[in-house]
């Protein structure tokens, strides 16, 4: 016979379930021996009086023991438990609730022991509840997180989380927590993944809507964020799909088609400047005759050339899937793309390496990533 996903699943449930049943958790240790000073004194280490309490919780069953013997082991010590080894009684309980919570269950004979344990233990109902809060959450949050895998969670899967939630005796708030947070966090996720290339395909926006309409996600993004969301969906049209046309108010020839224009561009070309440099010799004074006197240096002049940009206009760019169109204010430009032999892409804007005459660099003070994949994608076109 073959065992089912299911099937398995409960039959591992009830072996836990027989197997805590029946187990003891808490182990014997050896008490600390004393060290020379201690035993002159006859002082005995605090930490034996816990390591007693735990040895005692490992001989006998939570229920069969008593604050008496509790208090019998602390009397000894002259310990006052309630000031010390709060993190060793807390952990105690940890492990206890733990271990009652490895088939997902809470019965209400555990809860009983565990009621008992903390009173044995000195454990607030303060100090239970975020214990409980915390083990019980971390609980649910993994089991949450496996319904969650793939993308969805189906009615019969929450049917599933609510009666772990019960079971589990979590508060509906630290369960409404968890869940909204597990959901946000597998929604941001995937996110993450669609954006990591930087682009955002028509596909992968559709799927991560439905993924998160799903989840009964409700996002709002900030301008600055879509924005972004925005850009990158356009960046994948630009290098997969078919370029966003632009109407324009210019005059385009026969079959020509504007993708791209920015009205905020400056153009800029490189241009020879001379220099006059002085000599700059040696600076010294001689006397000639009374109040005339002759200054050395500075008695000839180089001319040093250097190549600087220039902005030659200002106005407005237009890519076409035949032309870069400058309509200045000054005059008009156009470049052919076949004339274009390479772009060279900056932070604010691109430079243009034409085939002959002066080639532009174009300064736009936004979208000038979009400028530059707009043109090498209508040249690599052409």
């Amino acid at each position: 016979m073959v065992i089912g996903k299911k099937e398995s699943k409960g039959v591992q449930k009830k072996l836990v379930k027989i197997s805590k049943m029946n187990t003891n958790i808490f182990k014997t240790k050896e008490l600390i021996k004393l060290n020379l000073f201690q035993k002159i004194f006859n002082k005995q280490p605090k930490i034996n009086a816990f390591i007693e309490v735990n040895n005692l919780f490992s001989k006998k069953n939570i229920l069969d023991i008593t604050i008496e013997e509790i208090e019998a082991i602390l009397k000894r010590y002259k310990i006052n438990f309630k000031k010390n080894f709060v993190n060793e009684r807390q952990n105690l309980y940890k492990k206890q609730l733990i271990h009652f919570i490895e088939d997902n269950e809470l019965s209400e004979f555990e809860l009983k022991q565990l009621k008992h344990l903390s009173s044995l233990l000195l454990i607030d109902n303060i100090e239970v509840q975020e214990i409980h809060n915390n083990i019980c959450g971390e609980r649910y949050q993994k089991e949450y997180n496996e319904a969650l895998s793939d993308g969805k969670i189906s009615e019969q899967e929450e049917k599933s989380l609510e009666l772990l939630k019960a079971n589990l005796k979590l508060q509906k708030d630290i369960s409404d927590k968890i869940s909204k947070e597990c959901r946000q966090k597998y929604i941001d996720i995937q996110l993450n993944k669609i954006t990591e290339d930087g682009m955002i395909s028509p596909e992968e926006w559709e799927e991560f809507n439905l993924i998160k309409d799903n989840l009964n996600i409700d996002i709002i993004y900030n301008n600055v964020t879509q924005s972004q969301l925005n850009k990158m969906k356009l960046y994948w049209l630009i290098e997969n799909g078919e370029l966003p046309k632009k109407e324009v108010n210019i005059n385009l020839q026969k079959n020509e088609v504007c993708y791209f224009s920015d009205s905020n561009v400056d153009w800029y070309e490189t241009r020879t400047v001379t220099k006059k440099i002085n000599y700059g010799g040696v600076n010294y004074r001689i006397k000639i005759m009374k109040g005339v006197y002759y200054r050395s240096g500075s008695v000839n002049v180089q001319r040093i050339t250097t190549e600087e940009l220039k902005r030659i206009d200002s106005g407005t760019i237009y890519v076409t899937n035949k032309r870069v169109i400058f309509q200045g204010n000054n005059k008009n430009t156009s470049i052919s793309l076949s004339k274009i032999l390479s772009v060279i892409p900056y932070n604010d804007g691109i430079g243009i390496e034409k085939d002959s005459g002066k080639s532009p660099i174009l300064k736009v003070n936004s979208n000038a990533d979009i400028f530059a994949m707009t043109l090498a994608r209508v040249i690599n076109d052409l």
